[in-house]
């Protein structure tokens, strides 16, 4: 999986606050970190071992994959357990229905779920002519658009199971 395009944390220009901006991620921009938010920031080991595309791309296919098996026992009193293995439950559930990963690659709200506190750590700098877009702040950011994001995710769901019971 290549990555394409990558949204940076918050930022201050000007005075202005803004969530974020999107540019390429470059094999020149290596080495990275990639995982979730908090990892970063309590303490875990905040190495930079990624140093290709190709394993940057892996970790995010690993990271969909675990949200995929997480998603699978979302209506189920199982997701409570804290020794389940989501990504093998991920990969399980891939076999079962093979198209899956495809239709969540499509999927922009549970995508937006999937990697929305996920970050990429890069190494090096990146120059203005590089961004694509700056994300202007909203007042619907973090924990706000994360929970109405799986409230509507989860309804929208809930819906389609209803009809095949």
């Amino acid at each position: 999986m290549a990555l394409q395009k990558v949204k940076t944390g918050c930022f201050n220009r000007d005075g202005k606050r803004y969530n974020g901006f999107i540019f390429r991620v470059q094999e020149q921009d290596l080495p990275a970190y990639f995982n979730h938010f908090i990892g970063a920031t309590t303490g875990e080991k905040f190495e930079k071992p990624i140093t290709t595309l190709a394993q940057l791309g892996e970790q995010m296919k690993e990271t969909i994959v675990w949200r995929i098996g997480e998603r699978s026992l979302w209506h189920t009193e199982e997701r409570f357990r804290a020794d389940i293995d989501f990504l093998k439950l991920g990969k399980e559930e891939i076999k079962k229905q093979p198209l899956v990963y495809k239709e969540t690659l499509t999927d922009a709200a549970f995508m937006a779920y999937i990697l929305e506190d996920y970050q990429i750590v890069l190494t090096k700098s990146i120059e203005a002519n590089r961004i694509i877009r700056v994300i202007p702040p909203t007042e619907q950011f973090g924990t706000i658009l994360y929970k109405n994001k799986k409230h509507r995710y989860d309804k929208r769901h809930l819906k389609e199971a209803q009809r095949f019971d």
